[in-house]
């Protein structure tokens, strides 16, 4: 896929670290801009999830401790802090949310055996382990600016015995897509692009400028105020008034794409919810 490099001159550059990001932590990204969201947010207890450390391991572990019927309506598995952006957030998807989800399969290991995901993740990323109230086990995986979210299954991940994971697809009809989901995964243990220099495709930088467009919304500024910081004043001062129109139908569309990925469309577009049957939106 084709990359490149933007200019993020003031203000702009706060978003650079959005280059990194997968659909999900963009769909997160989404979400989080939403009121409706937010005054739910608002309603979450700190005693509801219980916070501690692994003994075995530098493993950050969260657990449920309540329903979380507010986070469920979202499609979370619970409620994450709003204030915290794509990389810092405790986002966890639901499967049928998020079904191309990382998948690790864990089975019996003995003592003499390595694990060899479990060997090479833990010194190069942060881990984050994630418990729902039935006891299904998430991890979200951070390195390189990047978030992996990942569905355990098979034996705990975390318990008295130890296990040994493996990549898997439990999904044959999803088999591409799934696929394609870990080979991206696996960038956070490659030599990876120089992070010193976000790149963009045409699909990043549309979110991105959707995310400015709704900020500036939120700052009660126009539509030309938002041109004007994504293009430039002369660009704008060029186009805005000419007879075809096409920078205020860009700006136009760009807003009503923004508020619908905002106010749900982050469901089939972000995550490739399923929409009934056999249907996927991706």
């Amino acid at each position: 896929m084709k990359t490149f490099t933007l200019e993020s001159p003031g203000m702009l550059a706060a978003y650079d670290y959005l280059s990194r990001l997968s659909m999900d932590r963009w769909a997160w990204e989404y979400l989080r801009r939403n009121p409706e969201f937010r005054r739910d947010a608002a309603l979450r207890r700190d005693d509801e999830i219980s916070e501690r450390m692994a003994p075995c391991a530098p493993i950050r572990m969260l657990k449920s401790r309540t329903e979380q019927i507010l986070a469920e309506r979202w499609s979370l598995v619970f409620m994450p802090d709003p204030d915290l952006n794509g990389f810092e957030a405790d986002a966890v998807w639901s499967r049928a949310a998020f079904p191309d989800q990382v998948e690790i399969h864990c089975s019996p290991r003995a003592h003499e055996e390595v694990c060899d995901i479990w060997e090479r993740t833990l010194p190069i990323c942060t881990i984050t382990h994630v418990s729902d109230r039935l006891g299904r086990e998430f991890l979200l995986v951070r390195g390189k600016g990047c978030v992996v979210q990942v569905r355990c299954t098979g034996l705990p991940l975390i318990g008295l015995e130890p296990v040994r994971m493996k990549f898997t697809i439990s999904d044959i009809d999803a088999y591409e897509r799934k696929a394609k989901v870990q080979k991206a995964a696996l960038e956070l243990y490659g030599d990876g692009p120089d992070l010193s220099v976000p790149l963009w495709t045409k699909t990043t930088q549309i979110l991105r400028n959707g995310l400015i467009a709704l900020d500036c919304m939120e700052q009660d500024m126009s539509r030309r105020e938002i041109a004007v910081l994504l293009y430039g004043e002369a660009r704008v001062a060029d186009a805005w008034n000419d007879d075809k129109g096409s920078l205020r139908d860009a700006v136009k569309y760009l807003v009503r794409k923004a508020e619908g990925l905002r106010d749900g469309g982050y469901l089939m577009e972000l995550l490739g919810a399923q929409i009934g049957p056999n249907q996927m939106v991706a």
